[in-house]
């Protein structure tokens, strides 16, 4: 099992891929780490968990992270 990082604007419907990675902590460091080199700090974070996908809400109301659980290659 690995973790897909994507990001979504619900206003545009605009969605990136940002990467895959080996564990869950791998791509929730993944989203700090573009933080820390955009010189962007969120409001708050707080997450949730649906099914096999976490949803990370960094304080703006239409765009969300999502870390998806997905099959090896």
């Amino acid at each position: 099992m690995k973790y897909q990082v994507s990001w979504e604007n619900k206003l545009t419907n605009e969605i990136n891929i940002h990467g895959t990675f080996e564990t869950l902590q791998d791509a929730l460091q993944s989203i700090y780490d573009w933080w820390d080199k955009n010189e962007f700090t969120p409001r708050y974070i707080r997450h949730w968990n649906t099914g096999n996908r976490a949803t990370i809400d960094y304080g703006s109301h239409h765009m969300f992270y999502y870390i998806s659980e997905v099959e090896d290659e």
